[in-house]
């Protein structure tokens, strides 16, 4: 990492996850639904670009340059440090439930399809398929697990490797139920059946109910991400540690790689992450 991004004083979401700013920030938010219908509403795609653009355009030119995303990067490790040049993982943890508080009443709001103020299943589970889709790079079907020291597989010919909000890690570590080293997709829909059986009474999930349920998450997770994050195990996080997510997210969404996302490198992405969703199953 270059000396402006070590020297300029970002977040995520989680959301996801797991979850990049970049990924978060480009989750489509939902349009007025219709009173009634089997199939999620057309999005409002301009509104994720502007929130991407409302966090991180700081000379409001209708673009951000690298230099501006590194700045909101460290100015919010400084704010989670309390100015601190490094970051421990309670700091670490309390920067994710901030983020997740911020962001979970949106995300409860784009899954809500019918606009009911509850998530039945489907509504609940897709997002998370489609992440499922982004994750398994092959397009096989499976997501294969490996330790967190052993080298990646690489990608099948053809195959360019896809972007989400949810690695393949976060996969493993909750949805490989019989922990033979792969999630399937029928093991990943009885896994989140189990979940949503869990936090859902009635046969659905209020806002209240989806809220704990995604704390709980980031108060399991933290510790996992803060040891992938911690590249020289020191216990610790440098600013360059804490931005290595949110940088390869930059790069993801600066398609032509020339240090500024535009307008049009935003709408692209959307449509990308668009095409990627599945399909409410039968």
């Amino acid at each position: 990492m270059n000396t402006s991004i070590r020297y300029a004083l970002m977040a995520g979401a989680v959301a996801v996850a797991g979850l990049g700013v970049a990924g978060a920030a480009m989750q489509p938010s939902v349009a007025k639904h219709p009173a009634n219908t089997s199939q999620p509403p057309a999005r409002s795609h301009g509104r994720a670009g502007q929130r991407f653009l409302s966090e991180y355009d700081l000379n409001h030119d209708g673009k951000v340059t690298r230099d501006e995303f590194n700045k909101v990067t460290a100015q919010r490790f400084a704010d989670a440090t309390k100015g601190a040049k490094l970051m421990n993982p309670q700091q670490f943890e309390g920067w994710r439930t901030k983020n997740l508080h911020q962001h979970t009443d949106q995300s409860f709001k784009r899954d809500d399809w019918n606009g009911d103020g509850k998530l039945s299943f489907d509504e609940f589970a897709n997002p998370i398929r489609a992440s499922f889709e982004r994750a398994d790079r092959q397009s096989s079907g499976v997501i294969f697990c490996r330790p967190a020291n052993a080298a990646a597989p690489a990608p099948a010919q053809g195959h360019r490797r896809r972007g989400g909000s949810r690695g393949a890690g976060s996969f493993c570590s909750r949805d490989d139920l019989n922990h033979d080293g792969k999630v399937t997709r029928a093991e990943l829909d009885q896994a989140l059946h189990q979940q949503f059986a869990t936090a859902a009474k009635g046969g659905a999930l209020t806002r209240d109910q989806f809220t704990a349920m995604q704390s709980s998450r980031a108060q399991t997770t933290s510790g996992r991400a803060f040891e992938r994050l911690d590249a020289n195990h020191d216990g610790k996080l440098s600013l360059e540690e804490f931005a290595a997510n949110q940088q390869r997210g930059f790069e993801r969404l600066d398609r032509n790689n020339d240090g500024v996302i535009t307008r049009d490198e935003l709408a692209s992405a959307r449509r990308s992450y668009a095409g990627a969703r599945p399909q409410r199953r039968g």
